[in-house]
């Protein structure tokens, strides 16, 4: 009863900590060192040694290169060729412009590997295209986070990476069982568009026609970058590269493409972005050393039994259990970053997980998605902030036009709770 008392104190004061706007890493191990100071039983030299337990690990080092790819991305012109290519195909669509930032979403997901820096690129340019066609800067925003978010679930997944790292689960397993699940968001979030343009009336007066024509020609321009998963993903399945080596291979194949084929990038423009990407997973990186430090502080307070106690005596029900790792998954991405609640909770959900007889890839891909809805949702919501910030608009008005993707995704996870055989279908099919 005390250790549960004291879990929520901490937990109550880091949620306190967060709403005065002080960021989540500096949150975390403010909570973590109060926490220490108040018991005064375990000297303060262990916060810095568990902070750097937390970052000490090879897989990680994957992060800053998944960054810089995002950043060559956006500067070269990649994601202009993308979006072309799928106005291409969908853009002579009513409403074709909301279904081109989302397959542009799911495309950019097959090579940067993160949701801020897709939702960036995605919300600087498209989101002023449609609003020159008439929809609302706020709907257009919550679109491009959305899209975003699909970075995350198709391979490669910087989520992904820390999550193996975590549990030992095969990245290349992950980012295969991925495929299907972000791929059916992406479609159920087309036809929330669908929806929301035949509603709202939306492009009425849309008159493009699809051209073959045109689909050649922006394909040519867009063949190498669409390239790179599998590339990313097969060298990783075929033993060639590991998952770190697998972003350092996606970073010189995006440089290529950028400095010798389309020419867009030089020589000079290197060292800043450089310095982006490092000042960017350095961000990461602080938010896991010090989940890693707040994370040991729970589980020293005996969390795991708090946990257990909301599983009751269902822990070998698995719609139950993921039912529960859905709720828990989901609450914390309204306060925590990913990455945090990953090194918080996985520890302790996975030997419940893998007594209940569920699979560990099915698990991994649902609370990856997870995550992505966490990006969505107030106050933490990463992705929100990038698209308001990227496209000028409000974050309230953002907020009310992204319920309907949350709640679209919300059942797409509970389908995949119901149905994992859609997220190990492809990693058991490749494994034979």
């Amino acid at each position: 009863m005390v250790s549960t008392l004291l879990i929520l104190m901490i937990v109550l004061f880091l949620i306190l900590v967060i709403f005065t706007g002080t960021p989540i890493a500096v949150a975390l191990g403010l909570s973590a060192i109060a926490e220490l100071v108040m018991q005064g039983e375990v000297p303060l030299m262990i916060a810095p040694q568990r902070i750097f337990n937390g970052v000490n690990s090879v897989t990680l080092m994957g992060i800053p290169f998944f960054m810089l790819v995002g950043s060559i991305m956006e500067r070269s012109g990649i994601t202009q060729k993308l979006i072309d290519f799928a106005n291409s195909l969908v853009g002579w669509l009513r409403g074709g412009l909301c279904y081109v930032g989302v397959l542009t979403g799911i495309l950019m997901g097959g090579i940067s590997g993160s949701a801020p820096a897709d939702t960036a690129a995605l919300s600087s340019i498209m989101v002023p295209s449609m609003e020159r066609s008439g929809y609302p800067r706020e709907y257009s925003a919550a679109l491009m986070a959305s899209s975003g978010t699909l970075g995350i679930i198709i391979p490669p997944s910087m989520p992904m990476i820390v999550l193996a790292s975590i549990t030992g689960i095969s990245v290349g397993k992950l980012f295969l069982g991925g495929i299907i699940p972000g791929i059916m968001i992406g479609v159920s979030f087309m036809l929330v568009c669908g929806i929301t343009c035949y509603v709202r009336g939306y492009d009425k007066n849309h008159c493009n026609h699809f051209s073959v024509t045109q689909v050649l020609k922006t394909l040519r321009h867009a063949l190498l970058p669409i390239f790179a998963p599998v590339i990313i993903v097969g060298g990783i399945l075929t033993g060639i590269v590991t998952a770190t080596e697998s972003a350092i291979t996606a970073v010189a194949y995006t440089l290529i493409v950028a400095m010798v084929v389309y020419r867009t990038i030089r020589i000079k423009d290197l060292p800043e972005m450089f310095v982006e990407s490092i000042i960017g997973a350095s961000n990461v990186m602080f938010i896991i050393g010090t989940s890693s430090l707040f994370a040991w502080i729970l589980q020293s307070n005996n969390f795991q039994q708090v946990i257990l106690n909301l599983f009751g005596d269902s822990v070998s029900n698995k719609i139950w259990v993921m039912f529960i790792v859905n709720l828990v998954f989901f609450i914390g991405g309204f306060f925590l970053e990913g990455t945090a609640m990953q090194i918080m909770f996985i520890p302790v959900l996975l030997p419940i997980v893998q007594a209940a007889g569920i699979d560990t890839v099915a698990f991994g891909v649902t609370v990856i998605c997870n995550i992505a809805v966490g990006n969505l949702t107030p106050p933490v919501g990463v992705c929100l902030y990038v698209a308001a910030n990227s496209s000028n608009a409000k974050v309230e008005g953002i907020i009310r036009e992204i319920i309907p993707f949350v709640l679209i995704t919300l059942v797409d996870v509970a389908i995949l709770v119901v149905f994992p055989q859609l997220i190990t279908f492809i990693p058991n099919m490749m494994n034979g």
